[in-house]
């Protein structure tokens, strides 16, 4: 059942990433790729599709690769969430007010950027108090 509910919604955001979808709904369907990629400790998938190149650099620059950022990260948070409350997107760039929690931490209200990359929608940066 957890492999159909997977697929689903793997169709379900490919189905937003194109064909007439709105930006807005195809920077919801991004966020919401991102989360699940989050909840399911998916490292693979955030660097090489929901991650924007710059910021996947940045880690790169800091003297860890992508993988092991995420995987560090990984390690803070357990059971996340993540309700979207707003998108305002601006040409090739765009906002989203998140509520984000997780077990044993205390939700918080938060900004997500996020760019338009020739490979669709990627998160520009993570998340900073909103």
């Amino acid at each position: 059942m957890r492999q159909v509910r997977g697929l689903a919604l793997l169709a379900a955001a490919w189905a937003l990433a194109g064909c007439g979808a709105s930006a807005s709904q195809q920077v919801q369907a991004k966020l919401q790729q991102f989360a699940h990629a989050v909840a399911g400790r998916d490292a693979s998938v955030l660097c090489g599709q929901v991650l924007a190149p710059a910021l996947v650099q940045r880690f790169t620059g800091a003297g860890i690769n992508c993988e092991q950022a995420m995987d560090t990260y990984f390690q803070s948070v357990s059971d996340p969430t993540l309700a979207i409350s707003h998108v305002r997107v601006h040409g090739s760039t765009a906002s989203a007010h998140v509520v984000a929690s997780a077990q044993g931490q205390q939700a918080a209200a938060e900004s997500v950027q996020l760019i338009d990359t020739r490979d669709g929608w990627r998160l520009a940066s993570l998340a900073t108090p909103g």
